[in-house]
């Protein structure tokens, strides 16, 4: 071999790594443009507030709050910060720009349409209220009737927008997801959403889905199995009763169960990602990117994935997606009603990032 040769062998080194240095100064810097504009949303959404509004809504990022949040409806759990119903028009459209600069485009189209499913079942239930001549005057179920409503959304912020860490979060039935902001980066877990219903069957918005692939790509990963690894995968015959680390249950999964990635073939590798990024990119590009990279840091190799219940994509079934910075669950109620849940088993709420434990309290 030449010097000349030598010389070129030696070089591709150093260039593959300043390549990759630079690609990371990029994106880095892209993180933070974005970290950016969420603070600007968030003070921009301030700033159409009133004193006591703000009072409300700013709490301090310590605060165990941030840990606060409930699949219940509210009259049951009232989430921390200031609803929606309580805003006025201004207000209300700072807060869904504030939710758009940071969830990606279907992350917000997800979010808005739980939100507005809740005035469908007010529809739905005060119909089934006011045919029931026991309940129809029950001061309980018209209590409970009313919770049922698009403006009960609270929106909370933790510490000062724009300093170098900060976070917030919107929180009520069905929807849940508390951002945390630092030196940058954005995380965005735990993430929790549901549908009910989960396709809506009749009238004016016949066929209208809020989460429309998270059952199917669950579906297609346990479907390209072969018997074995179904075999498995499959954990139980019945379908969980709902999501295991719901709120006030983290970290209550500490063994993984099923199969593992290693022990797929190539599709169904690609199959497994595809499940990983649906529920991942709810967030935005930036922050759905790096959630990744820190699973492929991780390795993908120690991803697991287990089912419970009929491979039906019309009944009960549950699936989980598990791995050391991944924690994906989805739960099929019945027939018509679903729950899933993003988090992170190291940095949920930010807190290997903040060097804090939150205590989360157990709502439901």
């Amino acid at each position: 071999m030449t010097t000349r040769e030598t010389g070129m062998c030696g070089r591709r080194p150093l260039a593959a790594l300043l390549g990759a240095a630079v690609l990371a100064i990029a994106f880095n810097a892209l993180a933070s443009t974005r970290a950016d504009d969420v603070a600007d949303a968030a003070t921009a959404f301030l700033e159409t507030l009133s004193e006591t509004q703000r009072e409300t809504v700013m709490i301090a990022l310590d605060s165990d709050e941030r840990a606060t949040w409930s699949n219940l409806p509210t009259v049951m759990v009232r989430p921390p910060g200031l609803f929606i119903k309580d805003m006025n028009d201004a207000q209300k459209r700072a807060a869904h720009a504030l939710m758009r600069a940071t969830m990606s485009s279907q992350g917000y189209a997800k979010f808005a349409g739980v939100m507005l499913l809740e005035d469908l079942l007010y529809q739905i239930e005060s119909a089934q209220l006011e045919a029931s001549e026991s309940r129809r005057n029950d001061p309980a179920a018209r209590e409970f009737l009313e919770s049922r409503n698009y403006g009960n959304y609270a929106v909370s912020i933790y510490g000062t927008p724009g300093d170098a860490d900060w976070g917030w979060k919107i929180a009520g039935h069905h929807a849940a997801v508390n951002f945390t902001i630092s030196d940058g980066r954005i995380g965005f877990t735990p993430t929790f959403l549901g549908s009910n219903p989960m396709e809506v069957r009749s009238g004016r918005y016949a066929g209208l889905k809020a989460l429309a692939h998270e059952g199917d790509v669950g579906i297609a990963l346990m479907r390209s199995l072969d018997a074995d690894q179904q075999r498995q995968a499959l954990v139980a015959a019945r379908a969980a009763r709902d999501v295991f680390e719901g709120p006030g249950r983290r970290q209550s999964l500490v063994e993984y169960e099923g199969i593992a990635a290693k022990e797929f073939t190539t599709e169904q590798r690609h199959l497994l990602h595809r499940i990983v990024e649906e529920f991942l990119h709810n967030a935005d590009h930036d922050s759905a990117h790096a959630q990744l990279d820190a699973i492929r840091k991780a390795g993908w190799d120690k991803v697991w994935f287990s089912w419970r219940g009929p491979v039906d994509p019309d009944g009960r079934f549950y699936y989980r997606v598990h791995g050391p910075r991944i924690l994906i669950e989805y739960n099929r109620q019945d027939a018509n009603h679903d729950h899933m849940i993003v988090r992170d088993p190291t940095n949920d709420y930010g807190e290997d990032w903040l060097g804090k434990h939150y205590e989360e309290h157990h709502s439901d």
